[in-house]
């Protein structure tokens, strides 16, 4: 059986994301709002990667248009900067006619481990298309911790914090259920659901019952 399409743990995937309704509220908040922080904490492994791809791929059919960025030490200013205003440029009629200089979307920029982003220009970037009058932006950053040298930038804003714990067993032998159907098996099978069930019972992230299952293969 192909079990990298169902099973890797290093691959998130959003058609198996666990934390729906948290991601929602997100989505909904910044379609509602303007200038709203979120900020995704959990254990590496838990699910934030797996959280954010899963707004990126539904926002646009809440008529929010998502902007994701996978952080880290890799994450550049300027292609930073260069990606956003590409993305939140208004259309020719409406820079023209309606004088526009953005989209008329909420938009929502979305940056993944940003504890590991390097340049403070990336965050002092963020807070002034926060601030732009002109532009309905929110942001999501996420994170194991909360990290002190980015949390100074928002000093005096309100930040959402959402913590992802692992949800109950019912909910994860679902999801394993469908990743295992996804892959071309039936049911619990070829782990068999009282395997499964340990495997989770045993486990403190997503990842890590992942890894398992692999292993037991």
């Amino acid at each position: 059986m192909p079990e990298e399409l169902f099973l890797n743990p290093n691959e998130p995937n959003p058609n198996f994301m666990v934390y729906k309704e948290e991601a929602r509220k997100v989505i909904l908040k910044a379609l509602g709002g303007k200038s709203e922080c979120f900020w995704v904490l959990g254990k590496t492994g838990i699910g934030k990667t797996t959280f954010l791809l899963w707004i990126n791929q539904f926002a646009p059919l809440y008529r929010v248009h998502p902007i994701y960025f996978h952080g880290g030490e890799n994450l550049k200013f300027e292609e930073f900067k260069e990606r956003i205003l590409k993305e939140t440029k208004a259309s020719f009629f409406s820079r023209v006619f309606r004088k526009r200089k953005y989209i008329e979307k909420p938009v929502l920029i979305m940056i993944d481990e940003v504890e590991h982003v390097k340049d403070e220009n990336v965050f002092k970037y963020v807070i002034s298309l926060l601030d732009d009058e002109e532009l309905n932006a929110s942001v999501v950053l996420a994170s194991v911790d909360i990290v002190e040298d980015v949390k100074k930038f928002f000093k005096g804003r309100d930040i959402e914090k959402i913590y992802l714990e692992m949800p109950s067993v019912d909910i994860l032998m679902e999801m394993i259920r469908k990743r295992i159907e996804a892959g071309g098996g039936e049911d619990f099978q070829p782990f068999g659901k009282q395997l499964v069930k340990d495997i989770i019972e045993s486990s403190t992230t997503i990842r890590e019952i992942l890894v398992k299952l692999q292993e037991a293969l």
